[in-house]
């Protein structure tokens, strides 16, 4: 038995004496790389589980569970409020509508027709105006002032196309003229142009209102009589100040916002701003979400501009969390988004914390793994130092070999490596500058091949603006006008153009100005097409509107749909002594006379974008010295940012304050002026 026990003791003995050499022999089969590597990604992978496990299942759960549901019942108010006040004035469009067609409202009846729409806008307390608008220019309507009393207004033939707004008795009927608005006309408004163009019932764009100061909408409804033809239509001037007031209502935390913004991205209404507007440059303009002023309903607009979408987000802002969600609002024609923004500090402090509490224990265990990393990297990595000793003198110009070659294991295959590596490496040194001697004076070559084809197109471009320069007529300087053209092409070629022509044996001047859309040569090529269709008209006895119908049948013809042609036709009278005009795209000029003084604006749509368009002839009178200046976008758009023309100027200083605005807007756009004096009994030159 003794035997047998102490043959036992000695061969468990010979078990333990082997161990580490087989644990030795075993660990110099694998590789370095996971002898290094594997102490670290144990202890990693330990501490992101932790993280992970605590974060994520014990706090990311819980805020996601309760706020998420926050949102969404948010959301879901401010979408069923919308939906049930914006079918307020599409609703009331639609009796007015119904109760025309039934012959309940006859509008040729004044006492019929205005207790019905005092009665209709008693009953809707967020109605600013309620009117209709004929197709013979008439107006009828009642509005709500800002200190609540309603008035009525008329404009027909007895206004002579202005409109006058009455104080009502209690029955609804006229008495005292309070108002008078001169020179409106329906037809040429956006909300009846754009019914009529599209021919069912549509909303305009978020505004401010001019008597209440307030974001407003106007809902317009068209009429037509059994062929198809347009009669008038309908509209309605809603508030939206509701809706704010609704938005400030909603419990969303200290940090949290609700607002909404239509298709464009500009505000609609917000929980965070009192008013949508804003003044720039003297205007009041409407807020861009994504410029707002405020960080945290900037930031929320340019997480989620997604079209078409409801989306959820969550965003870190000055090193605080914010939910976002929105959804689309599409309903009675409009199409608007609605953003709730919900800070997690707001309504889970404490979880926050315990959170906290979880990294701090993460960051804990990654530094002890970092520490473990150091003490192994100093164990595996010594051999490794010689090498990067070596690699510096190579960096020197210095080709030092790396001993420790006859290593099998990593370490071994990289000093082989390097030592070829090194030696490839100052042979390639060696050659290196002839190598880029040669590539240095091929891409010479090319370059000055490339500079040669520049010069050309650039020889080129220039030879044809001035060609489109010598196309010009000439000024006028004699007694009876004085006339200076001013044409600068942002490009070596311009997509503008004027030109004039004496007709009815030189007691008309027929003038225009032609604008197309971009630079360059394409654009030149299409003006010169404008221009001829232009002077086929002049053969014709035509009116300046029905020219201008013409040359908008013939663009609609011929030009693609993606580009806008703009144009501006006048007749100077001088038997008459009477501007006319017709405009195109080019909806202003200027006017220094004694009935119209600044820039004149009129409406009108560019050329080509649809058959259909009709264009209103308008006249000014003019007497001897008034001055006029015709002129395309490069000026007009220096103006809308705040440049001025002098009023009650000498021609000279006219023409030299236009030539200093061109000199700036011909940087962004082309520019072309017509300037016009009448009635210059001593001629200077021009």
């Amino acid at each position: 038995m003794s035997d047998e026990i102490a043959r036992n003791s000695n061969e468990k003995d010979a078990v333990t004496s082997r161990l580490p050499l087989a644990i030795k022999s075993i660990a110099e089969r694998f590789s370095l790389q996971l002898i290094f590597s594997l102490p670290f990604m144990v202890q990693f992978l330990i501490a992101v589980s932790l993280i992970a496990f605590v974060l994520f299942r014990g706090g990311q759960e819980a805020v996601n569970s309760v706020l998420k549901e926050m949102r969404q019942e948010v959301l879901e108010r401010v979408h069923e409020q919308l939906s049930r006040h914006m079918k307020e004035p599409s609703r009331l469009n639609r009796l007015n509508a119904d109760a025309w067609e039934a012959g309940l409202l006859n509008l040729s009846e004044p006492i019929v027709r205005e207790r019905y729409f005092v009665n209709h806008i008693e009953a809707f307390p967020d109605v600013a105006m309620t009117f209709v608008g004929l197709s013979d220019g008439t107006f009828y309507g009642a509005r709500r002032k800002i200190s609540g009393e309603i008035q009525i207004v008329r404009n027909n033939k007895e206004t002579g196309g202005d409109s006058w707004y009455y104080s009502i008795s209690e029955q609804g009927d006229a008495q005292e003229r309070q108002e008078v608005f001169k020179r409106f006309d329906p037809r040429t408004r956006p909300w009846y142009q754009t019914a009529q163009l599209v021919r069912e019932p549509t909303f305009s764009g978020v505004y401010r209102h001019f008597v209440f100061l307030e974001p407003t909408i106007t809902a317009a409804h068209p009429i037509f009589d059994a062929q198809g033809k347009i009669i008038g239509v309908f509209g309605v001037d809603y508030l939206l100040s509701w809706l704010g007031d609704m938005l400030r209502g909603i419990p969303v935390g200290a940090s949290g916002q609700v607002f909404v913004t239509d298709a464009d991205g500009f505000i609609v209404a917000t929980s965070a701003l009192k008013d949508p507007f804003e003044e720039r440059n003297g205007k009041i303009e409407r807020i861009r979400a994504t410029e707002s002023t405020n960080p945290i309903l900037q930031m929320a607009a340019r997480s989620l501009f997604v079209d078409g979408q409801n989306i959820s987000q969550e965003v870190s802002l000055d090193g605080h969390s914010y939910l976002i969600d929105t959804r689309l609002f599409q309903e009675n024609g409009i199409n608007w988004r609605i953003y709730v923004v919900l800070a997690s500090e707001d309504f889970l402090g404490k979880m926050e914390e315990a959170v906290h509490r979880t990294a701090v224990i993460a960051i804990l265990a990654v530094i002890i793994a970092f520490f473990v990393t150091i003490f192994m990297s100093g164990w595996v990595t010594r051999p490794i130092l010689r090498l990067n000793a070596a690699a510096r003198e190579l960096a020197e110009g210095r080709l030092q070999l790396v001993s420790d070659t006859e290593r099998k294991d990593e370490l071994g295959q990289l000093t082989r490596s390097f030592n070829n590596m090194a030696r490839q490496l100052m042979d390639l040194v060696t050659n290196l500058e002839f190598k880029v001697a040669e590539r240095t004076k091929e891409l010479a070559e090319k370059t000055d091949e490339a500079e040669n084809v520049r010069k050309m197109l650039y020889a080129e471009l220039e030879k044809a603006g001035l060609e489109q320069r010598a196309m010009l007529p000439i000024g006028i300087d004699n007694s009876s006008l004085r006339l200076k053209i001013l044409y600068e092409p942002c490009m070596l070629v311009s997509g503008d153009f004027c030109s004039y022509l004496w007709m009815k044996e030189e007691t008309v001047l027929f003038g225009y100005l032609i604008d197309v859309s971009g630079h360059g040569v394409s654009t030149a090529l299409q003006t010169a097409a404008m221009n001829v269709m232009i002077q086929e008209t002049l053969h014709s006895n035509l009116s300046l509107s029905e020219r201008m119908t013409e040359l908008n049948h013939r663009v609609a013809g011929y030009f693609r749909d993606d580009l806008l042609v703009a144009a501006l036709c006048f007749e100077l009278d001088l038997d008459q002594g009477e501007l006319r005009y017709v405009t195109a795209g080019i909806t202003e000029f200027f006017a220094d006379s004694k009935t119209a003084k600044g820039r004149i604006k009129t409406p009108g749509l560019f050329l080509g974008v649809t058959e259909e368009l009709e264009f209103e002839e308008y006249s000014l009178p003019f007497v001897q010295g008034d001055h006029f200046s015709f002129y395309s976008d490069g000026i007009a758009d220096r103006l809308n940012e705040g440049s001025e023309i002098p009023l009650g100027t000498t021609f000279e200083e006219l023409v030299e304050a236009m030539n200093h605005i061109g000199a700036e807007g011909v940087r962004h756009d082309d520019v072309t002026v017509i300037c016009i004096e009448v009635g210059v009994v001593k001629p200077t030159a021009v």
